[in-house]
């Protein structure tokens, strides 16, 4: 074999097309966080780079549209620049085989991104989709989307978080991370909502926009306080026998000269006769 022949570049064809000749699938895409701003400043300064993925069609008219397979996120942003003025006549695009399955589709919206990485929340719900649609195990999601068993599994949990925490993780208030965290902490799920609530205020008053094991690990901690202190005062009110108050600062010098609640309340109790 000759070694200074070069091999013929193989490629699909890549064609222009209108961008207001797409259709969106409802749900088709995963996607739940689209962060829009800085590509579309992009895409107006210098159009789209990297070329979407769809399937023609004949509409009800008889002419040709596209489904959109690959780049919703391009697809948007090259919308919303339009909105505002830009010209943007085509988007590069790449026809789906036409012998392509539902599933080839979804592993091509999955192993072809370009742009945005999906976050944990957004490959949990098409992890979900091989295993429920078309019962993959979770050795074979693996196997098909290049992860490790661990990393599907850790995905997965997700969806069986309160729908809150979900919405939360989707918007980008709170981490996975941190949810993974309250979980892990709290069995019912009120409490876990309860504490993810109380992770995001402390975020947002913080001014940061995601939630992170830093407050969470702050919401434990107060929470343990809260317990603790809850605790202390049923403690309290069963050796007052009744009585509705308790004087605060003499308590807590009784404490502290006694170190035990059982000494401190006795003389509080014969003092406060």
């Amino acid at each position: 074999m000759e070694t200074n022949v070069i091999n013929a570049t193989k490629r699909k064809d890549i064609f222009l097309v209108d961008p207001r000749n797409i259709v969106v699938m409802d749900g088709f895409n995963v996607r739940r966080d689209f962060d829009l701003d800085e590509l579309k400043e992009q895409i107006k300064a210098k159009g789209v780079l990297n070329a979407i993925t769809v399937i023609a069609f004949k509409d009800k008219d008889g002419l040709e549209r596209y489904k959109l397979v690959d780049g919703e996120r391009r697809y948007r942003a090259t919308m919303l620049a339009i909105s505002e003025g830009a010209d943007i006549p085509y988007v590069p695009a790449l026809k789906a085989p036409k012998d392509a399955t539902v599933q080839d589709l979804y592993i091509e919206q999955m192993m072809r991104n370009e742009g945005k990485r999906f976050s944990e929340l957004e490959c949990a719900i098409m992890f979900r989709r091989f295993k429920e649609e078309f019962g993959f195990s979770q050795v074979q999601i693996a196997e098909t989307f290049k992860k490790s068993p661990a990393f599907i599994s850790k995905c997965l949990a997700l969806l069986d978080l309160p729908r809150y925490m979900q919405d939360k993780i989707a918007s980008g208030e709170l981490s996975a991370k941190a949810a993974r965290e309250l979980a892990s902490n709290y069995t019912d799920p009120y409490d876990q909502v309860r504490a993810a609530k109380s992770a995001v205020r402390t975020a947002k008053a913080a001014g940061r926009a995601t939630a992170t094991n830093k407050e969470v690990q702050r919401s434990l901690k107060d929470a343990k306080q809260g317990k603790a202190i809850a605790d202390a005062l049923r403690c309290v009110a069963a050796y007052l026998d009744g009585e509705p108050t308790v004087e605060v600062d003499a308590l807590i010098k009784l404490l502290d000269k006694h170190g035990t609640l059982y000494a401190a309340m006795k003389e509080y109790k014969s003092s406060h006769k």
